[in-house]
């Protein structure tokens, strides 16, 4: 759904009010024309996504989904750049070329190289896993996350550039009356997100200091108390943090692991990259952070009366969450089965063993894989005292045992009713 608004608000209104205004021009230049106003008009809604507006996160599904979206929605600018470039438009010595136009040419043609190898940068800012499996990387970034986020703010500049290229290079056929409106609408949409981003979105942040830091085998476990009103994330949400100590400044979502009354936060992170490694060796009690939250809609209140929760790792977080909101009073039927390689490796065991005690619907069960084996569809199934196909089912983890799970629970007619994750590349 939010995907086909993309395409309505980006594509599809500009090309049909440019197509609707070309009269006798040829197809090639209104196609070339098409494609420019599509990329110019899909910058400005990812301008508009990044300030992760709260009511389009709803619509979205969660910020997970929309920065989905935002991806893919670069990557279509891109394509719509390239055609836009490549195809031209058959207007040779028809488009005013002097004073304020002609200067106007000549910043896009400065632009363009700049602006596509950007797109590439964002589209493409991981190898992919074929890649590095075969050149032995352990590290997949093409570049630092840094100068990534640098080349964003970069990109916010050109469209600012590109906003001069649509205003004030006429072609020879009559769209001021609706297709260019429509652009400057899009200018002011992009524009006006690109500056709230830069100088206005950290009044949605809230200073914290940290007060516990725990090295646990599997994870980095930090505490912190808000230095005023704290976040108040509900259970399964995730928040933007920013540890101020070097290297450690670039803001990383991570998911909430636990929420306390008084706005106090912990985050369980484990070591995958080079920024959570850096955080594990470098953060410390008394370290200031800022926090911005909760975002997500990942969410087992609104679930099925019978529901299967699955961790892979320390895809535990959101369900430890989910576990501390658990009270006498439930009455859902819960199994949460916590898949680790090594018992050591199991975080927050106290608490859900607390959740087990004090709600007599839930219960765990910790799956080490040294011991008892891979964690199969079949394996899985068999641990469930429910009809799965009648029941919700909420997984947090790798993505590829997820998609193997799903896959074999599906080939021996164990589907669940529905299904529930949350997509954690961000970038």
């Amino acid at each position: 759904m939010f995907y086909a608004l993309v395409f309505l608000f980006g594509f599809a209104i500009p090309s049909g009010l440019i197509a609707f205004a070309a009269g006798n021009a040829s197809l090639q230049s209104v196609a070339a024309l098409c494609a420019g106003a599509s990329a110019y008009s899909m910058m400005a809604i990812n301008m508009f996504l990044a300030t992760r507006p709260p009511v389009i996160e709803g619509m979205a599904g969660g910020l997970d989904r929309l920065y989905q979206v935002h991806k893919w929605t670069g990557i279509s600018i891109l394509g719509f750049v390239l055609f836009h470039e490549g195809v031209g438009m058959d207007l040779e010595g028809q488009i005013v070329a002097q004073g304020l136009a002609k200067t106007a040419v000549e910043i896009a043609e400065i632009v363009f190289p700049i602006l596509v190898v950007l797109l590439l940068i964002s589209a493409f800012k991981r190898l992919p896993g074929a890649i590095t499996r075969k050149v032995k990387l352990l590290n997949r970034d093409l570049l630092p996350y840094g100068l990534w986020r640098w080349s964003h703010r970069v990109l916010g500049l050109l469209f600012i550039a590109l906003t001069l290229h649509q205003f004030f290079v006429k072609v020879p056929f009559d769209m001021n009356a609706s297709a260019a409106q429509y652009l400057n609408i899009m200018a002011a949409l992009g524009i006006v997100s690109f500056l709230y981003t830069q100088f206005l979105a950290f009044y949605r942040r809230r200073p914290y200091d940290i007060t516990h830091v725990e090295r646990h085998p599997a994870a980095t476990i930090i505490d912190a108390k808000p230095r005023g009103r704290g976040i108040r994330p509900a259970p399964g949400n995730f928040a933007v943090i920013s540890i101020k100590r070097g290297g450690l400044r670039e803001p990383h979502p991570f998911t909430v692991s636990r929420a306390g009354p008084d706005g106090e936060v912990q985050f369980s992170i484990r070591g995958l990259g080079d920024y959570t490694r850096r955080l594990r060796d470098l953060v410390e009690v008394g370290d200031k952070m800022t926090v911005e939250g909760g975002y997500g809609r990942f969410s087992y209140a609104k679930g099925e009366k019978e529901q299967l929760w699955v961790a892979g790792g320390i895809g535990i977080t959101p369900f430890l969450a989910f576990a501390d909101s658990l009270t006498e009073a439930e009455t859902r039927t819960i199994r949460l089965v916590y898949c680790v390689n090594k018992p050591e490796e199991a975080v927050g065991l106290d608490r859900l063993r607390a959740a087990e005690q004090r709600c007599k619907g839930f219960e765990l069960d910790l799956h080490v894989s040294k011991t008892d084996g891979r964690l199969t569809a079949q394996v899985l199934a068999d641990k469930v005292p429910f009809d799965l196909t009648k029941a919700g089912f909420w997984f947090c983890g790798p993505a590829p045992m997820r998609v193997a799970l799903l896959s074999g629970l599906k080939s021996i007619g164990k589907s669940p009713a529905s299904v529930h994750f949350e997509e954690f590349e961000f970038r």
